[in-house]
């Protein structure tokens, strides 16, 4: 059993606050990956039985966010997947740290490389309020045969996380897809998190002269935040013939929306 290093910076960096925003989604290794006891694994070392398979869009593919929302302790499994038919585009949102986040959009014919995060009931829980669930994302099923899984064999519902709010209309024209996660046959202009950021910045800069200075303001003044995403949300679009199932599911405990 290969043990990936912890400290390793290459999946576990040590971002300040600016740095954590610009660089969502985080790196992802291609391969499969295990929190097991404190440890970080290469491949498959839990089992996958009676865990909910998730289909990981934005942050939730990296060993560093996976951190932040479990901790180390956490037993869990992320294995990789490709997502037929939809490309990852940024949602007209931001998160609490202050990055534009992802959501699911249809483009027939385009393959998504992604991973599954394989969840216990109690790990769900968490993960369904740190999606801001009900507020923020919608928890769906995924239609049958969008998900081509690699690494374990397995024949149930798929299950993702999609915004409410939809794709955020950069210039007015159409979502751009999030540069850092690899997509083919698409023809959707793409940007990195800082690009994208600084797009959003300079069409709501108030009284701010640079990107750090207004994004401090977003993170630290949540009453900010939720203006600037009622302002997003009038320039975004819902999908039409969306390849998912919107569940009806409610949570309780704090959300961190």
């Amino acid at each position: 059993m290969e043990c990936f290093v912890h400290a390793d910076k290459k999946y576990f960096p040590e971002y300040n606050w600016f740095e954590k925003a610009i660089n969502y989604p985080y790196r992802a290794p291609t391969t499969s990956f295990t929190f097991k006891n404190g440890k970080f694994y290469q491949g498959i070392h839990i089992s996958l039985k009676n865990r909910v398979p998730i289909i990981s869009i934005g942050s939730n593919r990296s060993p560093y966010q996976l951190e932040n929302k479990f901790g180390m302790k956490e037993n869990l499994c992320v294995t990789p997947a490709k997502l037929c038919n939809s490309v990852i585009v940024y949602a007209a949102s931001m998160s609490s740290y202050g990055s534009i986040p992802a959501t699911q959009w249809p483009c027939e014919g385009s393959v998504s490389f992604l991973n599954l995060l394989w969840l216990n009931q109690n790990q769900l829980q968490i993960m369904h309020l740190s999606e801001g669930l009900g507020i923020d994302y919608n928890y769906v099923e995924l239609d049958k045969d969008t998900v081509i899984l690699q690494e374990v064999d397995y024949f149930g519902p798929i299950f993702g996380y999609i915004s409410m709010k939809g794709g955020y209309l950069f210039d007015g024209i159409s979502p751009l897809r999030l540069k850092n996660i690899k997509s083919n046959a698409n023809t959707f202009l793409s940007v990195n998190e800082y690009e994208a950021l600084n797009k959003l910045f300079l069409e709501n800069p108030g009284c701010h002269t640079s990107l750090e200075s207004w994004l401090k303001k977003m993170i630290s003044d949540k009453s900010k935040r939720l203006l600037l995403i009622n302002k997003m949300a009038k320039k975004s679009f819902l999908p039409k013939n969306a390849p998912w199932k919107i569940l009806d599911l409610k949570v309780t405990g704090n959300n961190i929306y």
